[in-house]
C-alpha cells in the first residue's frame, strides 16, 4: 500500500486531521485506520452502512447527538486497569477511574439508546454494566469519588473508629512539656492504627478487584463498541464537513471497474481556496489495463492522478470519499510512483530509483491481483526516445495482464493509442488566448504570471481518441509566464 511520505504528499493526512473522534477509543481507531484485507469485505461493507445512518441522523438532527457527545468526551481509557485487574490488586484511582467508566456507560447507555437509528448500526452495542458498578459502589451512592466505605468490613469500621478516636485525643492534648510521653504514645498508636486500615484496605480492594475482574471482558467489549460506534460518527461528521460521500464497493465477482464522479482532493482545494480559487472536480472510469492521461505540463495531471489515489485509499480504509459517486471493487494494493525515487545510499540515479521500486510494484500487482496501479510521467527521468518506449511497454504489458487497473499520465506521443482508454486534460484547450495575453500582460497586485495562468486552465479531464496525442501547451504556457522573448525566439526557430 501507500507509504506514509506518499500519503502525506497526496492529502491524506490532511483528511485524517478533520477525522475528529469525542473519546480516547476513537481516537485509538484513527491512529490505527488501515486498509480492509479483502476478507474483510463484509466488515467494511457494514462499517459503510453505519457511517450512512450516522451521517443521515446528523443532517436531520444534530442536536440529539449532544448526551452521546458529552458522555464520549468525559471517557477515560481504562484499559491498562482493565488487564492489571486479572492480576493484581487495583490502587484507590484505578478503582476510581474504573468507577467512574462504569459511571458514564450507563449516561452513555442512555443516550445512545435515545437515538432513533441505535438499533440499525451493526457491530455497536452499547451498554451499561450496573452489576459491575455496584462492586465498586457498595453504598450504591454513585459518587464521582472513590474510598472503601467503613462497611466494608467489620475489622475497618472498628480500626476507623479507633483511629478517630485516637486523633481527637491527640487534638485534645494540652501543649504542655509533662504531656511529651503520653503525646509519643497516642502517636505511635496512631501510626499502628493507619499501617492496620492500609492492610485492611488493601485485603479488601484485592477481593473488589477480583470480583469486579469477572466483569472486565465485558468492559473491554463495551469499550470496542464505543470505539466503532466514534469512529464511525466522526467519519459522518466529516461528510457534512467536507462534503464527502460512501463509496460503493463492488461484488467479488461483479464489475470490474473502478469509477469516481466530481472527485475533488480537499487539501488542495483548501489551498485554493485561500486563494480565492475553486478545486476543479475530476470525474474517471478504469476497467482493467492501461488507462492513459495526457496533457501539457502544469495541467493538472499529477492532481488527477494524487485526488484518485487519496480517495481510492480512503475507500479501503473504510473512510468517505470525496465526490459525488464512487463504485470501486475491495482494492488488495494501491502503488503510486510519483516522486523522484533518488537513492543516494545505493548509489542509484533518480531513474534508477524509479526503475527499481517499479520492478517491486510489477511483482506484487502480480501477486495481488486486481491492484490499483498509478504511474505519474513514468520514466520521465532518461531521454524522450527510451522514455516514451518505456512507457509503451508499460501500457502493452498492463493491458495484457489483464487484471491490474493502471493510470499512466504522460506527456510522450504516441502512448495513447495502445492505451484502452485515453482521458486528456482540458488546460488551455478552451482558455480564450487575448483575455489570457491581457491578463496575463497587467497581472493583479499579488499576483504571479503563475498564479494567473492557473485561473486560466482547466483542469478537467475529457475522454479523447486514441489517436489523439497530448496537446502542445508548452509554448503557449512559456509565453504566457513571459519567459524571456529572445530566448522564445530560438525555440520557435528551432
Amino acid at each position: 500500500m501507500l507509504e506514509a511520505k506518499q500519503l502525506a504528499n497526496i492529502g491524506f493526512d490532511h483528511v485524517l486531521s478533520k477525522l475528529e473522534p469525542w473519546s480516547p477509543f476513537g481516537e485509538e481507531k484513527k491512529r490505527r485506520l488501515a486498509p480492509y484485507a479483502p476478507s474483510e469485505r463484509e466488515a467494511l461493507l457494514a462499517e459503510f452502512r453505519n457511517i450512512s445512518a450516522l451521517a443521515e441522523a446528523f443532517s436531520r438532527d444534530p442536536a440529539a447527538f449532544g448526551p452521546l457527545a458529552r458522555a464520549l468526551m468525559q471517557l477515560k481509557d481504562i484499559r491498562r486497569s482493565l488487564k492489571r485487574s486479572r492480576e493484581t490488586a487495583l490502587s484507590d484511582i484505578e478503582l476510581f477511574e474504573v468507577k467512574r467508566f462504569l459511571m458514564l456507560a450507563e449516561a452513555l447507555e442512555a443516550a445512545y439508546s435515545a437515538l432513533p437509528f441505535a438499533d440499525k448500526l451493526e457491530g455497536i452495542n452499547i451498554f451499561a454494566l450496573p452489576e459491575a458498578l455496584d462492586i465498586l459502589d457498595p453504598d450504591g451512592m454513585r459518587a464521582q469519588t472513590f474510598r472503601l466505605p467503613d462497611g466494608a468490613s467489620p475489622r475497618l469500621a472498628e480500626i476507623r473508629r479507633r483511629r478517630k478516636a485516637v486523633d481527637l485525643a491527640l487534638r485534645a492534648l494540652p501543649a504542655a512539656a509533662e504531656n511529651g510521653a503520653e503525646r509519643d504514645r497516642l502517636s505511635a498508636e496512631r501510626t499502628n492504627l493507619a499501617a492496620m486500615e492500609e492492610n485492611e484496605e488493601l485485603r479488601l480492594r484485592g477481593e473488589m478487584t477480583r470480583a469486579f475482574s469477572a466483569h472486565a471482558e465485558s468492559a473491554e467489549e463495551l469499550i470496542e463498541s464505543i470505539g466503532r460506534l466514534d469512529h464511525a460518527a466522526a467519519k459522518a461528521r466529516l461528510i457534512l464537513a467536507l462534503g464527502g460521500t460512501v463509496p460503493e464497493i463492488l461484488p467479488e465477482n461483479g464489475e470490474k471497474r473502478i469509477v469516481f464522479k466530481a472527485m475533488v482532493n480537499p487539501e488542495t482545494a483548501a489551498v485554493l481556496g485561500e486563494k480565492g480559487r475553486r478545486f476543479t472536480p475530476v470525474s474517471i472510469e478504469l476497467g482493467p489495463g492501461s488507462t492513459v492521461i495526457t496533457g501539457a505540463n502544469m495541467g493538472g495531471k499529477s492532481v488527477a492522478v494524487k485526488t484518485l489515489a487519496l480517495n481510492a485509499f480512503l475507500a479501503v480504509c473504510g473512510m468517505p470519499v470525496f465526490c459525488s459517486f464512487a463504485a470501486l471493487p475491495l482494492l488488495p494494493e494501491i502503488h503510486l510512483l510519483s516522486e523522484d525515487m533518488e537513492d543516494s545510499r545505493g548509489g542509484l540515479s533518480s531513474f534508477g530509483g524509479e526503475m527499481v521500486r517499479f520492478n517491486g510494484i510489477l511483482a506484487s500487482a502480480e501477486k495481488e491481483k486486481g491492484s490499483l496501479v498509478l504511474l505519474d510521467e513514468f520514466a520521465r527521468g532518461t531521454n524522450p526516445h527510451e522514455g516514451s518506449a518505456l512507457v509503451r511497454g508499460a501500457v502493452r504489458y498492463f493491458n495484457e495482464t489483464g487484471d491490474t487497473y493502471a493510470l499512466i499520465t504522460t506527456h510522450f506521443d504516441d502512448v495513447a493509442c495502445l492505451a484502452k482508454v485515453h482521458y486528456q486534460v482540458m488546460g488551455l484547450r478552451n482558455a480564450n488566448e487575448a483575455a489570457l495575453t491581457a491578463a496575463l500582460s497587467s497581472p493583479e497586485a499579488g499576483s504571479s504570471p503563475q498564479e494567473m495562468l492557473a485561473r486560466f486552465m482547466d483542469y478537467g479531464l475529457f475522454k479523447a481518441g486514441s489517436e489523439v496525442n497530448p496537446p502542445r501547451d508548452a509554448l503557449k504556457i512559456c509565453r504566457a509566464l513571459r519567459i524571456r522573448e529572445d530566448f522564445m525566439n530560438k525555440v520557435t526557430e528551432y
